[in-house]
Formats: structure tokens, sequence, C-alpha cells
């Protein structure tokens, strides 16, 4: 089976269950600590595919791995999760549902890549400059990545502004010819 069709139907199913529990904003930003934890910790994945690994133990791992007390709504999915054998889709499900959840709730996430941390004067000018710019709730998220050697990438919802240096090297490689530049 498909795991973008996976993780829709069990994004959508937690949902559902905690808008009817009147958690969603709760299991949401559980979903955001569970994704930051998970891309931190590379090493749960491996322990959530390890079949020696017990149901119950898979629970306490996916429990403690958003770092605060779960909740009905977030131990509720991670049951059925694990005793339908889909432990593995567990960050695909977790994105898909903060997908869901900013689609419900009209959030546009606004994602910054820069090469390297941005003051809080001109993170507060960009915020501004977004805001400006739509009528949408905006989550903020801000990513240092240094191989973009300066300038900044911007990403609003699906579109992207690309105005890295690392781009602007690229784009002269290509034009003179210089095919093998990474």
């Amino acid at each position: 089976m498909d795991e973008g069709l996976i993780a829709r139907r069990y994004a959508k199913a937690v949902f559902r269950y905690a808008q009817e529990l009147n958690a969603a904003d709760a299991v949401y930003e559980k979903m955001k600590l569970f994704e930051k934890n998970y891309i931190a910790h590379p090493d749960l994945q491996k322990a959530l595919l390890n079949p020696l690994l017990s149901p119950e133990d898979k629970e306490m791992l996916l429990s403690t791995a958003i770092g605060i007390e779960p909740g009905e709504a977030y131990i509720k999915g991670i049951r059925l999760l694990i005793r339908n054998h889909r432990e593995m889709y567990v960050r695909s499900i977790c994105l898909m549902f903060q997908k869901i959840y900013r689609a419900a709730n009209g959030i546009i996430r606004v994602k910054i890549i820069t090469a390297m941390e941005l003051s809080d004067e001109t993170m507060d000018k960009i915020k501004e400059f977004v805001r400006r710019h739509t009528d949408k709730t905006i989550e903020f998220v801000h990513k240092v990545d240094p191989s973009i050697i300066g300038g900044f990438i911007l990403q609003i919802g699906s579109r992207q502004l690309d105005a890295s240096l690392m781009k602007e090297l690229k784009e002269m490689s290509l034009q003179f010819g210089f095919l093998d530049y990474k």
C-alpha cells in the first residue's frame, strides 16, 4: 500500500478523534514536538522497526518521544498504529497530521533558510513582510543551513523563493559550462 495513502488515512483518523475530544490544538503541538525529536534522534526509527521490541515498549518509546505528557488522543493514536503494525509510518503520519491541521485552521507555514542565524530584528522584518501579504495565520520556522553559503531560501506553503548564493553559483557554473560543479 502507498505510504502517502496510509499516512493520510491514519492522520485523518487521529485528527477527527482529536477534534471530538477538543484536543486537536494540543495534539498538533505534540506532533510538532515529536517531529523535532524524531529528527534529533535517528535511533528512534531503528528502535520502532525492531521486531524484538514489544508493543508496550514501542508505545512507551513513542509516548516519551515528545518529551511532555502525551494525553489521551495522542496515546490512542499511537496504540492504533502499533496494533495495525504501522509504526514505520509514524513520521509520515505525524507530518500529514500537521498538514491536515494547518489546512483546517487556515495556517500557512513559512520556512526561512539562511546560512547563519538571523538577528531578531531581521526576523521581525521578514515576518512583518509575510504578514502584510496574507490573511492567514502564519507559523514561522527558521533553519540554518551553511551549505547555501549566503542569501536565503523562503518557502511559503508550496512556493519557494531561492535567493541563495549556492543557487547563483550553480546557475553561473551551468552558464559557463562547468557541469560538474556541486
